[in-house]
């Protein structure tokens, strides 16, 4: 009797392989948030560059969670939106102390909800005004939460510079 039933197995790990591979449907809607939650998301990268392009740490600090976490490519493990601001007070005063001026633009490429109050965002960025040779361009990621007060606000977050292929092609 069992052997009987051993060709259901593999019909059985084709349907879960094949429904696991098509594409995913979106999830349901108390896996999701509002559309004016995902109008939110979608605009945080634009309040994100407003903030970075006027040299405000403080607003920059205002769009990240009391215990955001980054780890930065040089290494660098920065917690807590306190760090987030010293670092960008810093950031702000070296490009200031070298007579630079960057313009940052970005686009919110993709929302994919981890939950009503959870979401993963990212899309792509350029910079104007950077010195000769340096990534004036490149890719972002964030993971963001809600808050009790209905505030989206990013737990981490991270930027990958385009580099050009050796060669020079884009």
């Amino acid at each position: 009797m069992r052997a009987k039933n051993l060709w259901l197995m593999p019909a059985v790990l084709a349907a879960f392989t094949l429904s696991a591979c098509g594409g995913a449907a979106p999830p349901p809607m108390a896996m999701q948030g509002t559309a004016d939650d995902e109008t939110t998301l979608r605009g945080l990268a634009d309040r994100y560059v407003a903030a970075l392009n006027a040299n405000d740490a403080a607003g920059l600090a205002a769009l990240v969670t009391e215990n955001y976490e980054v780890v930065e490519a040089s290494g660098n493990h920065l917690m807590g939106r306190a760090a987030f601001q010293q670092m960008m007070e810093t950031d702000i005063k070296s490009r200031q102390d070298a007579g630079m001026t960057l313009s940052v633009s970005a686009t919110t490429e993709f929302l994919n909800w981890i939950d009503a109050s959870h979401a993963v965002i990212g899309g792509t960025y350029a910079v104007t005004g950077v010195p000769e040779g340096a990534p004036a361009k490149g890719a972002w990621m964030a993971v963001a939460a809600k808050s009790a007060t209905g505030e989206w606000q990013m737990m981490s977050s991270l930027g990958a510079d385009y580099a050009a292929p050796p060669g020079g092609a884009n």
